[in-house]
């Protein structure tokens, strides 16, 4: 599809997650199913209600439907639980709308259907199954590179074994799952071309290390060892408002960015708009248009050791390092801002439908 078309579509979304109504409002219609109402409750068209969602289905006004699983099933108690605190004057809309999704399993939908989970878990529930088969294209951001792991202890008690995978619906299954990366959405027009910034650290680290990833509180341990080598660690302790944490970054060469509840991260690709490269651990994950090591990113192994010695290697290289933060911050906005996430799913959602 060509920018002009995509620029027409109209989108029905489906879900606890606002991405397209964000970046599309006038063309979108943004049906709420999650138990918390956003920030903003403005945006929201209404709730996910099975017969609100059977309505604007077969009313003919939209060209795409772009759905958001639900984590559990939605007769899982922590909906009934949290959503009449959140509606309490809209009973109704409580006790149903995290039914919205489900209802695409009993009706037909004569658009494209794009199923996006964006969550932190590699795995996929029982209760959003249906859409590896109803939907035209399923994208997670948590993708394993086996994506037959997805059904690890949710759809299959193990590992799916050799007759589960040689089944040729479930191949036909696995190959509607397609990786997708975190859109990025607190960026101006100006960081696109900003010059390079100036320099004042080596390594920059700021994120959450406690409850979080154990690949960061082992990744800690090599950055003391760093710093005690001679290295300039910026590692701020206080929480910082956003553009001061992008800014601070911004004056380093590179950003530690470990994996944290999923391998994919915000970081990687913040990082990356302001110019300083990503140091990551070793992908987990099947990605969508990757920062490659070398060019727009630097890996590292988990093991003890591997922080170090990536880190010091690409430090005696400065002139390397910028040209990777320069190929880095093109590559991000090509492929990782808000605009580039929703056309790409869009654009895959009208090729698969149309290849059916």
């Amino acid at each position: 599809m060509s920018a002009a078309d995509i620029a027409k579509v109209r989108i029905l979304e489906l879900g606890d997650t606002s991405y397209f109504k964000t970046q599309y409002p006038e063309r979108t219609t943004l049906l709420w199913a999650g138990a918390r109402l956003p920030f903003d409750r403005s945006i929201v068209d209404g709730f996910a209600t099975p017969l609100r969602v059977l309505r604007e289905l077969r009313s003919g006004k939209h060209d795409i439907v772009v759905c958001y699983p639900t984590r559990y099933s939605p007769w899982h108690p922590r909906y009934w639980a949290r959503a009449p605190l959140q509606t309490p004057f809209n009973p109704w809309a409580s006790l149903t709308r995290q039914f919205g999704v489900s209802m695409l399993r009993f009706t037909d939908v004569p658009v494209p259907l794009v199923g996006v989970d964006m969550d932190d878990a590699f795995g996929i529930g029982k209760s959003s199954v249906f859409l590896l088969d109803k939907a035209d294209v399923f994208f997670k951001r948590e993708l394993p590179v086996d994506r037959w792991q997805v059904l690890y202890g949710t759809v299959h008690p193990h590992l799916p074994t050799l007759r589960f995978r040689n089944n040729e619906r479930w191949r036909r299954r696995m190959k509607k799952l397609h990786p997708i990366s975190l859109p990025q959405f607190g960026h101006d027009a100006p960081m696109q071309q900003a010059p390079f910034p100036e320099k004042t650290h080596d390594i920059f680290f700021a994120g959450g290390v406690g409850g979080n990833s154990s690949v960061r509180g082992d990744g800690l341990r090599e950055l003391e060892r760093l710093k005690a080598q001679g290295y300039r660690i910026d590692q701020p302790a206080e929480r910082m408002e956003y553009r001061a944490y992008l800014g601070r970054m911004s004056r380093s060469w590179i950003a530690w960015s470990p994996e944290g509840l999923g391998w994919d991260c915000n970081r990687h690709y913040e990082a990356a708009m302001v110019q300083s490269v990503p140091l990551m651990n070793n992908p987990t994950i099947q990605r969508h248009a990757p920062l490659l090591e070398g060019v727009h990113g630097l890996y590292y192994d988990p093991e003890s050791g591997g922080l170090e010695r990536a880190a010091a290697t690409a430090l005696a290289d400065k002139d390397r390092l910028k040209r990777m933060a320069i190929a880095a911050r093109d590559l991000v906005f090509a492929h990782h801002t808000g605009k580039a996430y929703c056309d790409h799913i869009i654009r895959s959602a009208f090729d698969a439908h149309a290849g059916r």
